[in-house]
């Protein structure tokens, strides 16, 4: 998981790997992230966010089923 700027307006958003997240996982953070109105999930690597705070609940709320990448 990694921080990013995301389209033109540089929205504080989101990236996975690819298959970091499972497809379950993702689903239910969509879910999750429309009911609480944080953010969007532009595709299954991708997140973007209106305000740095909603990307800091996401990920404060998600941390825990993130699993961690390790650096070889």
């Amino acid at each position: 998981m990694k921080n990013v700027e995301v389209g033109m307006f540089r929205l504080p958003g989101i990236v996975f790997e690819k298959d970091e997240i499972s497809p379950e996982l993702f689903k239910e953070m969509l879910e999750w992230a429309k009911a609480e109105g944080v953010g969007y999930g532009m595709t299954e690597v991708l997140w973007s966010f209106k305000k740095e705070a909603h990307r800091d609940w996401f990920i404060l709320r998600w941390i825990d089923q993130i699993p961690k990448v390790e650096e070889k």
